[in-house]
């Protein structure tokens, strides 16, 4: 999904190939930690309503599936900017070192070489 030097929201989120900087990473982390928070809210305001709830529980849960495949992609690329291979994206489902890892991706510059992967964004 990548057309002549400009990147689509489908390729930022969900998919593997390519390269992003910190900042994108970042800001596609909170993007899903917002729509999160957003639907935890609504849980909340709607605990007595039962069809409501259900509802809002189904959305919290498709939403958690979409966000842990966007996030894999997210870290996979970011993961290739600072010279690493993808597959260390599996650290993000241990429970302490995840959030390290989120830490050091969003603070560690990219390698400014050109990569087998592609050029820096």
């Amino acid at each position: 999904m990548v057309t002549e030097g400009r990147q689509t929201m489908t390729w930022l989120f969900f998919s593997p190939s390519g390269r992003i900087t910190r900042l994108p990473y970042f800001l596609g982390w909170l993007f899903w930690i917002a729509i999160g928070g957003f639907i935890l809210a609504r849980m909340m305001a709607t605990q007595d309503q039962d069809i409501l709830l259900a509802l809002w529980t189904l959305a919290l849960v498709v939403t958690g599936l979409v966000s842990t495949v966007s996030f894999v992609m997210l870290t996979i690329k970011r993961l290739r900017d600072v010279g690493y291979p993808g597959i260390y994206a599996i650290c993000l489902f241990i429970p302490v070192l995840s959030l390290v890892m989120f830490v050091v991706l969003c603070v560690w510059p990219g390698i400014a070489d050109e990569t087998p992967i592609g050029r820096r964004p």
